[in-house]
């Protein structure tokens, strides 16, 4: 089953697949401790995800479900906040990606209380900074994100979000992380890739996706937190804003 529902992803354009392979902090019928999926489950996705030349990330907050992810042959662990600092180790000895998220307390507080999403976002929050942590102590393969979710107003604070990288990196650091270090994860989907240019670079054939912030970010990284500074925004090489003098 799983095989098969990889395949028709696959079949319909999916660059990569992305499984559950444990619990999550709004899912109110898969709490974040379990694993729910076998190590043969997972290896089935990865083998099809292979025969077509890209790749699995898995969903995995418990030390458990990162395990089986890893022994299965994910290539991606999203979250991984409970893992201990054993499979952060085994992360880094296997050159796995790890894709964390600096979430903020808002989104944690937006859960109401005494719900099952707040109760699993109480359990995961301590494990982000210990994530972090690892992951640089280790030399992990780190990638940026936000897990906003549905929520425009949400969206709206990404910036922000990647901001607060800035507990733990350079602001250089964090630009990097989420402009070519992202690009080169996203490479890893080989021509499944449905970008028609090279990410995360600038230079002639690369996708011309770029920001023009009005102000200098790796002195203030606040400035990327507001949409406002952005004096140009381009994306596929067709300007959207720009408020420059002509």
């Amino acid at each position: 089953e799983v095989r098969v529902r990889a395949r028709e992803q696959l079949m319909q354009g999916a660059a990569q697949i992305k499984l559950t392979a444990g619990g999550g902090v709004s899912s109110p019928h898969s709490p974040v401790d379990v694993t729910t999926f076998s190590v043969e489950e997972l290896r089935a996705a990865v083998g099809a995800a292979e025969s077509w030349g890209t790749y699995v990330t898995a969903h995995a907050f418990s030390d458990e479900a990162v395990r089986r992810s890893i022994e299965a042959g994910v290539k991606v662990i999203e979250h991984g906040f409970l893992m201990s600092e054993e499979t952060a180790q085994l992360i880094a000895e296997k050159n796995i990606w790890l894709s964390l998220q600096p979430l903020p307390e808002g989104l944690r507080l937006g859960f109401p209380e005494g719900s099952v999403q707040r109760h699993g976002a109480d359990e995961v929050w301590p494990g982000i900074d210990r994530t972090y942590q690892f992951a640089k102590k280790y030399n992990i393969k780190t990638a940026w994100g936000t897990d906003v979710l549905f929520s425009q107003a949400l969206a709206q604070q990404q910036g922000a979000i990647l901001a607060s990288l800035t507990r733990w990196y350079t602001p250089a650091e964090a630009l990097a992380m989420a402009t070519g270090t992202n690009a080169e994860l996203l490479a890893l989907s080989g021509r499944r890739n449905p970008y028609p240019g090279k990410l995360g670079v600038v230079k002639e054939g690369a996708l011309a996706d770029l920001l023009l912030v009005d102000g200098d970010p790796l002195k203030n990284i606040n400035l990327v937190a507001d949409p406002a500074n952005f004096a140009v925004i381009m994306k596929d090489g067709q300007v959207y804003k720009n408020t420059l003098p002509q």
